[in-house]
């Protein structure tokens, strides 16, 4: 973790310097108030030691602006001061220091005062982590009920087309057995008029019957009709499909370990998204024949849904995702590579980082990739990302076969 240093005095800024690295902090060093502002505003620093008399600004007035920055992680402020009376050390904590030690110091006092200082940041990064994974358990628990209600909506009227096109179908083959009869007879009467046998009316009658079949084209309608009910039987098993899969992907309460087919998994979500990836990308897979594993398989799917649309966001244009599984000594690897704009190299070692975002404002929330992160954690896996500017972006997770 590293260390901002505000001091003016070279002396005692050396010795702070020697006292941190001795347990392991990285050192920014200031010579004033006012370059520490500058240095604070260009770094990640979680621990601030400020003198309080300094050229330019002073360390009340540093620590000040530090709390009116208002950083997404909090900072912990020491003040350093000759002072020791009740009144200055309540200018220091209204001005917002965490702590404050009276020189000449100690530096054992300084460790144990730092160490203080890590255990508080420590729990509020506990506590920040927390918050977003029950953040992210509310949204997927409205989600499941959601994908159950717009489930339930698209089943009942799916069920009731789908017996009618059942009894459509027997009632076609039913109409056309008649008709066949039909034809046997139209041939018989028309065998009959070209004998003079039968009247002139229904000579009439028998010619207007074969004249409007050959106008409706009567065997291709008959023919065309068997194809349609074809088609909206297969639409309507397609749509069940879609149903079941939704359900099975976000379905609250299904927080269990069980037995589950990884390949399985990923066709079961690429049904789900494939809205999402049908106008971006042509998919291509290449599945392995792999061992049914022991996991949190709604987890496993989330994370292969949060790929595959970051993978589909990618595009500029068309483009291309791959899918490709295999099983490696004792684990089941999943390769997710598109052909995308790729990822920044600055940014590859930030993107599992809660909040971390490239996505423009109310586009992403920057928890996808940690959720990912967290989720392969849990089944002690790993998850690793390649990424090249211009040539796309390769994720490959490793999942042991028993946890």
């Amino acid at each position: 973790m590293a260390v901002l240093i505000a001091e003016d005095d070279f002396v005692a800024r050396a010795f702070l310097e020697k006292t941190l690295d001795s347990i392991g902090h990285q050192c920014l060093s200031a010579e004033d108030g006012l370059q520490a502002w500058e240095m604070f505003q260009k770094s990640n620093v979680r621990i601030v030691i400020t003198d309080w008399a300094m050229p330019n600004m002073d360390g009340l007035t540093l620590c000040q602006k530090i709390r009116e920055a208002k950083s997404s992680s909090y900072v912990y402020v020491i003040l350093l001061t000759a002072k020791d009376t009740k009144e200055d050390a309540i200018k220091g904590f209204q001005a917002g220091i965490d702590d404050y030690i009276v020189k000449p110091f100690d530096p054992q006092e300084l460790k144990a005062r730092i160490r203080a200082g890590e255990r508080i940041i420590q729990l509020e990064d506990e506590y920040k982590k927390a918050q977003a994974q029950l953040l992210h358990a509310e949204k997927m628990a409205s989600v499941g009920q959601l994908a159950a209600g717009v489930a339930h909506e698209i089943n009942n009227p799916t069920g009731f087309v789908s017996s009618n096109l059942r009894t459509l179908s027997d009632y076609q083959k039913d109409i056309m057995g008649l008709m066949e009869e039909y034809k046997k007879l139209i041939k018989m009467l028309d065998d009959e008029a070209g004998k003079k046998r039968l009247p002139p009316c229904a000579v009439e009658q028998t010619k207007r019957i074969l004249d409007r079949e050959k106008e409706i084209d009567v065997e291709f309608i008959v023919n065309d009709i068997m194809d349609l009910i074809e088609d909206c039987k297969e639409g309507t098993g397609r749509i069940k499909k879609i149903v079941l899969d939704l359900k099975d992907f976000a379905h609250p309460g299904e927080d269990k370990v069980q037995t589950a087919d990884i390949n399985k998994g990923i066709e079961s979500t690429l049904n789900v998204v494939w809205n999402e990836l049908k106008y971006k990308a042509k998919v291509a897979k290449e599945y392995g024949e792999l061992p049914l594993i022991e996991c949190y398989a709604h987890q496993l799917n989330q994370v292969f849904m949060n790929l595959l649309v970051n993978a589909a966001q990618a595009m500029e244009k068309q483009g291309e995702i791959r899918i490709s599984t295999r099983a490696d000594n004792g684990y089941v690897e999943i390769s997710i590579a598109d052909n995308g704009k790729g990822i920044p190299e600055e940014n590859l070692s930030r993107i599992f980082d809660p909040f971390f975002t490239t996505k423009d404002v109310g586009k992403g929330t920057g928890l996808g990739l940690n959720m990912a992160y967290n989720i392969i954690k849990k089944h002690q896996g790993t998850i690793d990302v390649e990424s090249m500017i211009g040539k796309g972006t390769t994720f490959t997770i490793r999942i042991p076969v028993g946890n």
